[in-house]
């Protein structure tokens, strides 16, 4: 079996392993593309406007701000995917493991026992939360770190119920 977080066991079933709904990374990738649209529109219309501009030092300094857009474009949309992809929620039968890519270079991966769990809760707000069923799955502890969140998850309530259903399982093996 292949390891999908540090630390899994061989023989621990994952129920689930969700990442940001799709439509945040769709709006996420919506703004960097009207941003690339403002690189676009400012090479199609300044230079009939301005002329002068793009003439000379001026020309030159223009040009490199350019080139320094394209990069921050190109880097932007880099750290996008690379955050969509690394940020992830799993559920196994024994624990919850909440791997957050922070920056490139900050990774933290907490770990939550099924059984160290007091209280589960799913909260869907606005417009397009409501509509595409995407919100926050807040879990309280009794432990060090008071509050796990699941920030933008698909289905908050599915999975809230498969949580509190393992960890009824899990008392009930107990008694």
């Amino acid at each position: 079996m292949r390891e999908l977080f540090p630390g899994q066991n061989d023989d621990e079933k994952i129920f689930i392993a969700v990442r940001e709904h799709p439509v945040i990374l769709a709006i996420k990738v919506g703004v960097w593309a009207m941003l690339l649209g403002l690189l676009f529109v400012f090479r199609a219309y300044v230079p009939d406007i301005a002329p002068t501009l793009f003439e000379g030092t001026a020309g030159t300094v223009i040009s490199v701000l350019q080139q320094v857009y394209v990069l921050f474009l190109a880097l932007s949309i880099f750290i996008i995917f690379v955050l969509y992809y690394l940020n992830l929620h799993i559920v196994t039968e024994m624990r919850i493991v909440d791997i957050d890519q922070v920056g490139l270079f900050k990774h933290q991966v907490s770990t939550l026992n099924i059984s160290q769990i007091e209280d589960v809760t799913s909260d869907t707000t606005g417009v397009l939360g409501t509509l595409f069923d995407f919100g926050t799955v807040f879990i309280q502890t009794a432990g060090s770190k008071e509050r796990f969140e699941m920030l933008n998850i698909p289905h908050p309530g599915r999975l809230s119920k498969i949580i509190i259903d393992l960890f009824e399982q899990q008392q009930g093996k107990k008694l």
